[in-house]
């Protein structure tokens, strides 16, 4: 069996819409062909021809009200407006022979009517076969067979009749007729472009639908591998400070108890090992920390000329092995910034002027400018060539150490700079010339002049301390190796320690007798409570809340050590330097007995 005719026809989804369209505006064409037939029968029904003319109105008014039927039932009937498609064929035929009844009437009129009657019957079908073509544009032969079966058998009667006036109406009608028609060409043609449009807008819209859906899925999987990143740094970093630590006590205490050259030699030798080991972790934790957002500066003013101070005192023995000269030149004043992580900034770039430079000077210099601080570092070194300098702050790039000589550090130094500069908008800028030294510069954001006067002595360090140490230390830690390593450190320095690997033995040191004057004391004590509640604890069963008591710790971030810090106690991030420790000690030393 055959499918219908409607069915065999292919209709692009443009033409459809414009089938869909012309539907809707049956009722308008309806009422302007009803009255077109109506001024034409009117003026021609009295006639020679009115006989004619009298039936033609019959069959014409029948074809109206088919139209007209066909667009009640499209109206009324949800599944024919659904199926376009169906409405094909009733449509085109109707207006087929809407046209072709147009054609017949000028067939029917074989005497010549009046000058009023010949300029409306013309008007009429003009403008029948425009509006047709019009709605027709996308249709190509179904306009062209309308605007023919209307216009052509008019023009033929004009001529038929050869009167001047038929004549230049026949003229003017095929003008009409032929601009109709190229004029629907070009619609159908601008309809066709819109229609390709819209179907690459709708195409890209669903490109960069897809592409968004991409990306959010990449920057979640971004996101995801930070965060994974974080938490493998965060538990590498505790897990790789405990045997840093160790081993560096360890050293420590072999270079202090050993009198032997080569065993001092090769104790130092460790020692430097593990520093380097403690940088590269510290790096390495706080590049990723500043890339992951989770680096939060602490925003207080500070001395700046202190902090240079504290920063320098490590660094001038090193220059001094090294014969260079270490100067400082810092204005006084009061900076707003974060004292740790500046810290860290001012370190890495003395590290990095003393390990290139052979000879000459290291120099640190100050002075306020324009609001800010401008923070010089300049050594005489072996400096930087132009086309190094692009790169000099990615990781792990060394352009004075081809050869990857860990003695001149790792290479991530300098973007540890560049991410805490960032950090605290320090505003790092380099100058250099191979063979000439460097000079990297900071600016720092001043604080106000009235906040700096109403602070006293805030931001500033305390005073230097006497040298003697707190004799009876209490260490509590639940790494062995770490406690083993720190009480054996303790007693090469010649005091009394006792040691504990958690709060219940450390209660019973006390209880044996022992009475420490300072306790050093691990931030984590296993699935016990925290070193803060140890430190507590302790306090309490001696009635002395005021005992000095230092935290240690391989952790970097986390509850544990804001509660520490939220406590005051003070800090010191494993591997534990016996600078630091010895530090303390004095402090503890000088607070329970003051000269």
């Amino acid at each position: 069996m055959k499918p219908a005719l409607g069915a065999r026809l292919a209709f692009s989804d443009l033409q459809l819409q414009q089938l869909e369209q012309m539907i809707r505006s049956t009722v308008w064409s309806w009422l302007l062909a009803a009255v077109g037939g109506l001024l034409c029968y009117l003026e021609y029904a009295a006639g020679p021809d009115g006989a004619r003319v009298q039936a033609w109105f019959v069959v014409y008014g029948g074809i109206v009200a088919v139209r007209l039927g066909l667009w009640i039932a499209w109206a009324l009937r949800p599944g024919m407006r659904a199926n376009p498609q169906a409405m094909v064929l009733p449509i085109m035929a109707s207006n087929q022979v809407l046209a072709l009844s147009w054609g017949v009437l000028s067939v029917l009129l074989r005497h010549e009517g009046p000058a009023q009657a010949e300029a409306i019957l013309h008007i009429a079908m003009v403008t029948v076969a425009l509006g047709g073509a019009i709605r027709l544009s996308t249709m190509g032969r179904a306009a062209i067979a309308y605007v023919v079966l209307i216009l052509g058998p008019l023009v033929l009667r004009d001529i038929w009749f050869g009167s001047s006036y038929h004549l230049a109406m026949a003229l003017i009608v095929t003008l009409i007729g032929v601009y109709t028609l190229l004029s629907s060409r070009e619609l159908s043609s601008a309809l066709h472009e819109i229609q390709a449009q819209r179907r690459r807008n709708a195409e890209l819209v669903i490109a960069l639908r897809a592409e968004n859906e991409r990306s959010s899925a990449a920057r979640r999987t971004a996101e995801e591998a930070v965060a994974a990143r974080m938490r493998f740094f965060a538990s590498a970093n505790h897990d790789l400070r405990q045997p840093l630590n160790a081993m560096a006590l360890l050293a420590q205490t072999v270079h202090t108890v050993s009198t032997e050259r080569a065993v001092k030699e090769m104790s130092e030798q460790l020692v430097a090992c593990a520093d380097g080991m403690t940088d590269v972790v510290d790096d390495l934790l706080d590049i990723t920390r500043a890339d992951a957002g989770s680096a939060s500066p602490q925003w207080a003013p500070l001395a700046i000329d202190e902090l240079v101070r504290e920063c320098c005192r490590p660094h001038q023995a090193m220059a001094a092995a090294k014969g260079l000269r270490f100067e400082t030149a810092v204005e006084p004043c009061m900076v707003h910034s974060d004292r740790a992580l500046l810290a860290r900034v001012l370190t890495n770039l003395l590290a990095n002027a003393i390990r290139y430079t052979h000879a000459g000077q290291v120099r640190v210099d100050g002075r306020i400018d324009d609001g800010r601080l401008r923070l010089r570092i300049e050594d005489t070194g072996i400096g930087i060539a132009a086309e190094h300098l692009p790169q000099i702050f990615d990781e792990f790039y060394q352009a004075g150490n081809p050869a990857r000589d860990r003695r001149l550090g790792y290479g991530l130094g300098l973007a540890t700079v560049k991410r805490l500069s960032d950090l605290l908008d320090l505003r790092v800028a380099v100058r250099s010339l191979a063979g000439q030294g460097s000079v990297f510069e900071l600016h720092l954001p001043l604080v106000d002049a009235g906040a700096s006067d109403g602070m006293g002595d805030a931001g500033r360090s305390v005073p230097a301390l006497p040298t003697a140490l707190a004799a009876r230390v209490l260490v509590v830690d639940d790494d062995r190796d770490s406690l083993q390593a720190l009480r054996g450190l303790l007693v090469s320095w010649g005091m009394d320690v006792r040691s504990a690997s958690g709060i219940a033995g450390a209660l019973d040191v006390l209880q044996a007798g022992f009475r420490p004057n300072a306790l050093v004391v691990d931030l984590r004590l296993g699935s016990q409570a925290g070193g803060v509640q140890a430190i507590e604890a302790l306090r309490s069963s001696l009635n002395d809340a005021a005992l000095p008591a230092l935290i240690v710790t391989g952790d970097v971030g986390g509850d544990y050590l804001s509660a520490a810090q939220a406590a005051g106690l003070p800090v010191i991030v494993k591997p534990v330097r016996p600078s630091q420790l010895r530090a303390f000690l004095g402090h503890a030393q000088a607070v329970r007995d003051p000269v």
